[in-house]
């Protein structure tokens, strides 16, 4: 992949991964209070006092730094979240990145494909669009779909055999299991 192609999707999800950020800032926190603790604990076993009084010494860098940590954390943690609660472009950045995902994927698997579809659907939610507003489900790369399973529908299909059906694009089937579908439903009638 080019580096230019990487740099369309640098930060797609964004709204997804700030917050699990700060999930690990408050796991990292919560590390280094436990480090303090088995800190200041060696330092009550000691029976040195220089080496007591360096532990301490120690112990109370950590903590400064800790609560640092722990106050910038929640200032930005509150501000990322208000911004991002209603902040459109965040929304609309992440819709054409995974939609250039959609454009460009490689035909390698159809549940990868059917992922970033459910994601557009998502996004496109967030800032009053729906999906068909962006994307026509021709424009997505597709191998070709034998003649005799397009009217199920399908849609979309990849390397393997698997398929994207369905007018919603969210049910994914075998061609084999498309045809059984076909068949069942030709005997029904």
């Amino acid at each position: 992949m080019t580096d230019q192609k990487k740099a369309v999707f640098f930060s797609t999800d964004l709204h997804d991964e700030l917050p699990r950020a700060f999930e690990d800032l408050r796991r990292i926190h919560g590390e280094i209070m436990d480090m303090i603790h088995v800190v200041e604990e060696a330092s009550d076993i000691s029976t040195d006092a220089a080496y007591k009084k360096e532990l301490r010494t120690y112990a109370d860098g950590f903590l400064g730094a800790s609560d640092d940590l722990e106050k910038w954390m929640i200032t930005y943690e509150d501000a990322v979240n208000a911004q991002l609660a209603d902040n459109h472009l965040v929304y609309e950045r992440d819709s054409y990145q995974t939609l250039n995902r959609i454009l460009q994927w490689d035909k390698a698997d159809i549940r990868q494909l059917a992922r970033w579809i459910r994601d557009l659907k998502e996004l496109t939610a967030h800032i009053g669009l729906t999906m068909p507003y962006l994307l026509h489900v021709r424009q997505i790369p597709t191998e070709a779909i034998p003649a005799d399973v397009a009217t199920y529908p399908v849609f979309v299909m990849d390397r393997q055999g698997y398929c994207l059906c369905g007018m919603e694009l969210e049910e994914i089937l075998y061609i084999d299991e498309v045809r059984e579908k076909m068949t069942e439903k030709k005997l029904k009638r």
